[in-house]
């Protein structure tokens, strides 16, 4: 089957028992952002694995996930949506069978990023095949549960992972892939094929350039954040990055079938949503990232307490979403978008004022307001991308709308992480001088409130609550200034939606005719 059913009416038959389907493929790749965290600790010790190492048992995936994803959502495209989202599950299948009997830190890793390229096919394919099943009055409620789902997986995956880990073992969260595997594997029966019907041949100058410019990127990014972006090494990634990304454009400029159109971009309402989304995460991720340590560290929740206390940001998703679906048509996507900022910049201002003793509604209550605005905004953002792009494309607009949720949360991590890191270092310090403790204790205790925990245990009674008391109070000082700079971040967005997100939906889907003409005529029917 081509890709003439979506153009109906109609749609394709089946469509919603489709998009369950592209749902769990879906749920798959969102969990696995999340789930392995909790397990950590239980890595190292079993594994013996240290910091740095167990860093890349988590960006292992997110490198190879993020650098392949263009050459995903394309394969897609040119060869059949349908046989390439089976392909990733059954490498994504392996991967997670590999990560469940790895005995050695190495072995993990090589598991976990056989997982990133079985998602590099996997979550392109399950946008591309809900754009072509749907008919265009249909698809902002579909692409709202596609939303839904996937907010669902960022908030269960530490709750599974941390009751895994509690009752099992840490390779738990691994095999828990594999029945969920086996369960898309039997719903794709119900998926029929699509693909470019203009059987254009791949790109392959296009697709190695793009896919070794976005892991020396996201190399880059991740590394930063840990060893320092004037290192030699971050310089040599960010300089190997913008000459492959260069040397992409140029041959996507040139090409006569580009891997990625460069024209889409041209468009208002595809650049505005692909560069919100990338804002969005760069605030989005890295809040989850400080939470989670203050929660376990600071206020000595168990991995499992502090997974339930990240919920209500799924539960509220999932009823934006649905309602995000509903209001489409009548409010349009500026207005939801610029709903779900203001919400997002509300719930992480809200979070500057936690205190080691603050209870769980402080903590609960902020974060369903941040999940709720998520949940209207995200959906019309993703619709506004892939409306942007002819059917026969959306595979690759499916993909560059994920490379930017990657790439935001990668630069957010890293970014706002650096700058914590560094305030509570120095924080740390001038706390801790003339305490009369050894340099090297003073020097251990600085290094992250993880360490300072471990340190402490080793010390006599006084001098453990000097260090407990300086290490808590700079976390959550350092704490504090990295949600108000995701909040700038996220006031940023807000600019961008108010500015070049679209009043309206489009009504009618892009076509190769609309993207090629100019500005004005293309973006037509997004403002109207």
């Amino acid at each position: 089957m081509g890709n003439s059913g979506s153009t109906v009416g109609t749609g394709v038959p089946r469509r919603w028992l489709i998009l369950a389907v592209m749902s769990v493929g879906t749920l798959i790749v969102f969990i696995d952002n999340t789930v392995v965290n909790t397990a950590l600790p239980a890595i190292s010790v079993d594994l013996g694995a240290s910091t740095s190492t167990l860093q890349w048992v988590v960006n292992a995936y997110v490198l190879i996930l993020a650098g392949l994803l263009l050459l995903g959502g394309s394969l897609g495209d040119r060869f059949g949506r349908r046989r390439w989202m089976i392909v990733g599950l059954v490498v994504f299948g392996a991967g997670s069978v590999g990560g469940g009997l790895a005995g050695s830190a190495a072995a993990l890793i090589t598991a976990r990023a056989v997982q990133g390229v079985g998602a590099a096919l996997v979550l392109p394919a399950t946008l591309s095949i809900i754009t072509n099943s749907f008919p265009r009055h249909e698809r902002a409620k579909a692409i709202a549960v596609w939303t839904a789902v996937g907010g669902l997986g960022v908030g269960i995956g530490p709750v599974l992972g941390g009751y895994l880990v509690d009752t099992l073992s840490w390779s738990a969260v691994f095999w828990l892939h594999v029945p969920v595997v086996a369960l898309a594997l039997a719903g794709m029966a119900l998926v029929p094929e699509s693909r470019d019907e203009r059987n254009l041949p791949l790109d392959l100058p296009g697709a190695i350039l793009a896919t070794s410019g976005l892991i020396a990127l996201v190399f880059g990014i991740i590394q930063g954040g840990e060893v320092g972006w004037l290192t030699g090494e971050i310089l040599l990634a960010f300089g190997l990055a913008t000459i492959l990304l260069g040397a992409f454009t140029i041959v996507e400029l040139r090409s006569d079938h580009p891997m990625l159109p460069l024209k889409f971009f041209r468009q208002k309402d595809f650049t505005g949503a692909v560069l919100t989304i990338g804002l969005i995460l760069f605030g989005m991720l890295v809040t989850f990232f400080f939470l989670t340590q203050f929660l376990q560290i600071v206020q000595g929740r168990s991995a499992l307490a502090a997974g339930l206390l990240v919920i209500p940001v799924s539960v509220a998703m999932m009823f934006g979403a649905p309602l995000s679906g509903r209001l489409m048509d009548t409010i349009g996507p500026r207005y939801l978008v610029l709903a779900m900022t203001t919400a997002m910049v509300t719930g992480v201002l809200m979070l500057t004022g936690l205190e080691a003793t603050s209870g769980t509604a402080a903590v609960i209550v902020p974060l369903a307001i941040f999940g709720f605005g998520a949940g209207l905004g995200m959906p019309a953002l993703t619709d506004t991308v892939m409306a942007a792009v002819p059917e026969t494309d959306a595979g690759i607009g499916s993909a560059v709308n994920d490379v930017s949720r990657e790439l935001g949360g990668a630069l957010g991590v890293a970014t706002v992480g650096s700058i914590v890191s560094s305030l509570y270092h120095s924080n740390v310090q001038t706390s801790l001088v003339g305490t009369g403790l050894p340099s090297e204790v003073i020097d251990l205790a600085s290094e992250s409130i993880g360490v300072a925990t471990i340190a402490a245990q080793s010390l006599p009674g006084d001098a453990a609550l000097t260090v407990r008391e300086a290490a808590t109070g700079a976390f959550i000082d350092a704490m504090s200034t990295g949600f108000r700079v995701s909040a700038a971040i996220l006031l940023g967005a807000v600019v961008i939606a108010y500015t070049l997100i679209p009043r309206r939906m489009r009504a009618v889907q892009a076509s190769t005719r609309s993207v090629d003409a100019p500005l004005g005529v293309a973006t037509a029917p997004a403002t109207a």
